[in-house]
């Protein structure tokens, strides 16, 4: 796992997510979370898993819980639970927006520019 406070690059972010998205490795991680959850981990309701999952928005998925973009190991059976896709999306959305930069306070600018700076 890569320490919290360290940025990830937009490859190893990228890296990541193929990585925890294909292969053998992940299918048997799904399979596992499949077979040995039953409720969504974020809203706690029964996750009907014949739902099909790419387009339903009920549908069951494995959802990371320390996000791939934050550093979270892919294949770690203890950072993947059983989600609503609905949830996993919401949750998804909650936590980019709150890594999004606000401004912190609002600098009129005013209309005349400053005085040029003479160059060395």
């Amino acid at each position: 796992m890569v320490h919290p406070l360290m940025q990830l690059t937009e490859q190893d972010i990228a890296r990541r997510t193929k990585q925890a998205r294909s292969g053998r490795p992940w299918l048997r991680v799904q399979a596992r979370v499949h077979l040995e959850e039953t409720h969504c981990w974020i809203c706690h309701q029964y996750v009907d898993q014949s739902l099909p999952g790419t387009t339903h928005p009920m549908a069951p998925i494995v959802d990371h819980v320390h996000p791939l973009w934050l550093g979270g190991d892919p294949l770690d059976r203890a950072n993947v639970r059983l989600a609503q896709r609905r949830c996993n999306t919401a949750r998804n959305n909650r936590m980019r927006a709150a890594q999004r930069p606000r401004p912190s306070h609002i600098v009129e600018v005013s209309a005349q520019s400053p005085p040029a700076r003479p160059r060395p």
